[in-house]
């Protein structure tokens, strides 16, 4: 099978959209739906169900995915080994993540990559827990960068922890107090983001939720117009939040943050070396030199 087919019907599914898969690629979007249908003349079936919303796979193209997923990561394992061999640094990162760290980690982690690999690429997803296991295990993904919790199937590689603090609208009663527990904020609407409520149920806390959201600058910006309460990681206390109180939790709360990868040793060379290098621009990398 023709790598480029293989790609660009990939591509198409992850993105959902025809037009935005061709844009990525390179394409005109008629250009990307023939590469696409000769793919679907040679195996002799349909691969994409298209409607306004985009396209997603058949059935059929579904039972094969997995395969062709696998195909893909082994023929761009198989290159940059081969690059690798003839020392070359080149490839694509496939990354997934949530929005505080793409916020606040990850400028400074791609600075630093990009300056010593510059013939490397880093493709960056975002979604919640469940998007980035589902991601992980079909293949889409090299590795997550996200907040660890004991549903994890895969190997987890620590980088830090993050506080967890308290929201709630300035002027709120509050406000007024030195920290806040768990117990106070779960008498007052809640709003929830879904990341954070494992660090709840840890605690016992059963909030009264009247909002959820994925988004905590949206959530931070319901709190300044006092739909309710919540709690918030301290990566976002780097920037001002005017109308917003922010004040730690007792007792302390916590979340660790770090890397969720299937296999260490089973990462092709570009994602090694992303990996070794976002480990040392968070001040954690292992002694030895990176490749």
């Amino acid at each position: 099978m023709d790598r480029n087919k293989c790609v660009a019907l990939l591509t198409a599914i992850d993105l959902g959209n025809l037009t935005r898969a061709a844009e990525q690629l390179g394409y005109t979007q008629s250009g990307l739906s023939y590469v696409i249908k000769t793919l679907e003349t040679e195996l002799g079936f349909p691969l994409l169900l298209r409607s306004r919303m985009g396209v997603r796979p058949t059935e059929n193209c579904q039972r094969i995915l997995p395969l062709l997923r696998e195909l893909e990561r082994n023929n761009r394992k198989l290159e940059e080994e081969a690059a690798d061999i003839r020392g070359l640094a080149v490839g694509t990162v496939s990354l997934a993540t949530f929005p505080s760290i793409s916020r606040f980690w990850l400028p400074q982690i791609l600075r630093d990559f990009a300056q010593q690999y510059p013939g490397i690429t880093v493709s960056i997803r975002e979604g919640n827990q469940e998007e980035q296991a589902e991601w992980l295990w079909e293949g889409s993904v090299d590795l997550v960068f996200c907040s660890y919790h004991e549903d994890l199937q895969t190997h987890w590689i620590p980088f830090t922890e993050d506080e967890i603090w308290a929201a709630v609208p300035e002027g709120h009663p509050l406000a007024a107090l030195p920290e806040i527990s768990l117990a106070q904020l779960a008498s007052e609407p809640f709003i929830l983001d879904h990341d954070i409520s494992r660090v709840l149920r840890e605690a016992g806390a059963h909030p009264n939720v009247r909002w959820t959201s994925n988004d905590q600058l949206a959530i931070l910006s319901m709190v300044r117009l006092e739909l309710g309460v919540t709690v918030i990681p301290a990566l976002y206390l780097n920037d001002a939040h005017p109308g917003v109180v922010f004040r730690p939790l007792a007792p302390r709360a916590h979340r660790q943050l770090g890397a969720s990868v299937p296999d260490p040793a089973a990462l092709s060379p570009a994602a090694r070396r992303f990996l070794l290098s976002a480990q040392k621009t968070m001040g954690i990398a292992p002694a030895a030199e990176q490749p």
